[in-house]
Formats: structure tokens, C-alpha cells, sequence
């Protein structure tokens, strides 16, 4: 069986950039878990979405441990795909794209453009549980190898923020200092009792491309020391963060955010939320996709 597959750049501003995001076209073929998990394993890449044409809900998501969560990075492979292959609701001047992901619906905005699918944007409603209780800056700055003025001096503090999965948010002073930081395991372990989330996303205000406002980078103890992962699963926690602040006034904000260099695939997002007092934060999050090649996979 031979099963047509994209390489879709997402988050890139021009080709060789951004998160690299497989996309498997399937037609009403049947694969179980199992084997979307070892085609996912196969790619080697963070994630693989599968588009299945015949399906009421075509959109999946797997990396080599099984099915995941969609995040930005992945909504908006899945998005591009099913609006070249006919997928998306025809709006107009634009498509639209929707599925569910844990009982939320997530739509999708596709720009057209002459050579195929602009600028993608979807949007969320967030519904985040927070937690202030975070361990003493010193013990963090041991344990991300880093020195603790990087991290006293910024005009934000630590938080747990859940919206699909909790994150520990740490704020640095500067975007050299988050590329610098790596995890020590032995300090680190000390703080298992204290922080109940493997994942952790550092950011400074500031820019590695010069063109945004800030600049992020996800660290995890399953990654290697110089890894630089997609940040699109943190997003939602990250823009609750923001919303939370106490000089965010109430309104639409808009901020872009980098992660990696012009050496490491650089990826950058876009993003707005709006923050209305007693109501939940409603949020949107886009960028641009290149489709960089197509192949087929020959699977028995």
C-alpha cells in the first residue's frame, strides 16, 4: 500500500524554516493506532498529522508514543492540507476548517492565495487553572544552569498555567539568557516534589529574528541539552500567562513570539487575545505554512 504524504514548513517565513510537520493523506484507509504510531515513529519528526478524506472527522495528530494533542504547529498543517485537498468550507475571500479536541471546537481561517493556502489562523477559547505557588527563584535558576538575575530582574514571575496540559512559565531577562539555559538533573530532581509538570517554557521579552515582541523556547527533560522544540503546544498556556498579568488591560492584545535563530529553524507566531473581566479569554493564533515536497510512503 502506498500512502501520499506532504512536508509541510510551519510557522516559516521562508523554506528550510520553521517546525517540520509530516501530513499523511489517507482515502477511507484503514490504519490502526499502532500504525500511525510507527509511520509517526518513521518521519522521526515531533509530530505526523493524517488527513483522511473519508472520514466525519478527517484530522489526527501522533508522534512515536502514540495519539496527541493538536497544537498550533499541527492545527495549522492539518488546516493547509484540508483546504488544498477541498476539505475547508469555502467562505470566499477565505476557508474555514473545524474540529473538536477535548469537547472545544477549534476553527480554522485560511487565507487563499494564487499558489494555494495563505495565512492560517484559528481560533480558542481558553478556560486556564493557574497556580502562583512556584519554587524560589534561586532553586530554579540551579536547576536551568543559569544565573538567577536572568530571572529576579524580569518584570514577570514563575507560574503553573494549565489549559491542556499544565506548563511551568519562567520569564527571563533576555532571549541570549533562554537559549543559554539547559536543565541540571540533580538540581532539578530536588524540585519533583514542588513542580508537577515535565514541561517547561522559557521566554524573555526581545527578539533572536528581530521581529518580535518575544522570544520562547520549550525545555524538557526527555530533549537533549541544545534541542529546540515547536513551542505551538504551549500557546495556550503561554497567552493565558499573559492575560493573567495585572498591567494586561482589558481589551485585544496582539504580540508576536520567535523560537530557534535564522541557524536553528526559526519558527514565528502571531497571536491576539482578548481580555474582557468575567468572561473567558478568547484567543487567535496564525502564521504561514510551505509546502516543501511531497512523497509516498510504501507500506505493507
Amino acid at each position: 500500500m502506498a500512502l501520499a504524504y506532504s512536508l509541510l514548513d510551519v510557522f516559516a517565513d521562508s523554506p528550510f524554516q520553521g517546525v517540520q510537520i509530516p501530513v499523511v493523506l489517507l482515502n477511507g484507509q484503514a490504519l490502526s493506532e499502532a500504525n500511525k504510531q510507527a509511520i509517526a515513529s518513521e518521519f522521526q519528526q515531533t509530530e505526523t498529522v493524517f488527513i483522511d478524506t473519508a472520514a466525519a472527522e478527517p484530522a489526527s495528530v501522533y508522534n512515536s508514543r502514540g495519539r496527541c494533542l493538536f497544537g498550533a504547529h499541527t492545527i495549522l498543517a492539518a488546516s493547509w492540507m484540508a483546504s488544498e485537498k477541498g476539505l475547508a468550507k469555502d467562505e470566499g475571500d477565505y476557508r474555514t476548517f473545524s474540529f473538536t479536541q477535548q469537547k472545544q471546537v477549534i476553527e480554522s481561517f485560511i487565507d487563499k492565495a494564487e499558489s494555494g493556502p495563505g495565512a492560517i489562523q484559528f481560533s480558542r477559547t481558553l478556560n486556564p487553572s493557574i497556580d502562583r505557588y512556584t519554587p524560589e527563584i534561586p532553586r530554579l535558576a540551579a536547576a536551568l544552569n543559569t544565573e538567577e538575575r536572568h530571572i529576579s530582574f524580569s518584570k514577570y514571575k514563575p507560574m503553573v498555567i494549565s489549559v491542556d496540559h499544565p506548563v511551568l512559565i519562567i520569564p527571563f531577562t533576555r532571549p541570549e539568557h533562554v537559549l543559554a539555559a539547559s536543565f541540571n538533573a540533580e538540581r532539578w530532581a530536588d524540585l519533583a516534589g514542588s513542580v508537577y509538570t515535565a514541561q517547561v517554557f522559557l521566554f524573555a521579552p526581545g527578539s533572536i529574528t528581530g521581529q518580535t515582541q518575544f522570544h520562547g523556547r520549550l525545555l524538557s527533560m526527555d530533549l537533549g541539552r541544545d534541542a529546540l522544540p515547536p513551542i505551538g503546544s504551549v500557546m495556550p498556556e503561554f497567552i493565558a500567562y499573559l492575560a493573567e498579568q495585572a498591567d494586561t488591560t482589558p481589551g485585544t492584545h496582539t504580540f508576536s513570539i520567535d523560537r530557534g535563530s535564522e541557524a536553528t529553524r526559526k519558527s514565528i507566531l502571531h497571536a491576539e487575545f482578548d481580555k474582557r473581566p468575567g468572561r473567558e479569554v478568547r484567543c487567535r493564533i496564525g502564521g504561514h505554512v510551505i509546502k516543501m515536497g511531497v512523497g509516498e510512503l510504501l507500506y505493507p
